[in-house]
């Protein structure tokens, strides 16, 4: 397998873990678990973000590096709207309270916000890897 076939296969792997964290997601909105559907999201969105920054060539492990190098190299450069910013953070927020608070909680209209958000984006950075991996075949 070479270079671009490995990379292809990789992204086709982070895009399909993507989708498994969406629809974990909506599996735990039904079950009102709305911090569970938080991180979910975020996730998804996280596992994007690292996908999209391979086709720059880019990795990091740090959850803000990989925020950051998102904006710098697709926000700021007007490939991806920079309102995908705020709803990342927000993303990235509500996650760790989901994850890592007692007193706040995430309420259902939050989590159902997270979903939807995290839906809008991460099609949008798959149609992005789609139209990346037809022009990197030849």
């Amino acid at each position: 397998m070479n270079k671009k076939e490995k990379l292809n296969k990789q992204l086709s792997l982070m895009i399909q873990k993507a989708h498994r964290s969406l629809e974990g997601g909506k599996v735990l909105l039904r079950e009102e678990d709305c911090g569970a559907v938080s991180s979910k999201s975020y996730y998804a969105v996280f596992h994007m973000l690292q996908a999209v920054l391979l086709t720059k060539e880019l990795s990091f492990s740090k959850h803000l590096a990989v925020i950051n190098a998102f904006s710098n190299q697709f926000i700021k450069t007007g490939i991806f709207p920079r309102e995908f910013s705020k709803e990342i953070k927000r993303l990235k927020k509500n996650r760790e309270v989901g994850d890592y608070e007692y007193l706040r909680v995430i309420q259902k209209e939050e989590a159902e916000e997270d979903l939807k958000s995290a839906e809008k984006i991460v099609d949008a950075i798959e149609a992005y890897i789609e139209n990346f991996v037809k022009e990197n075949q030849s």
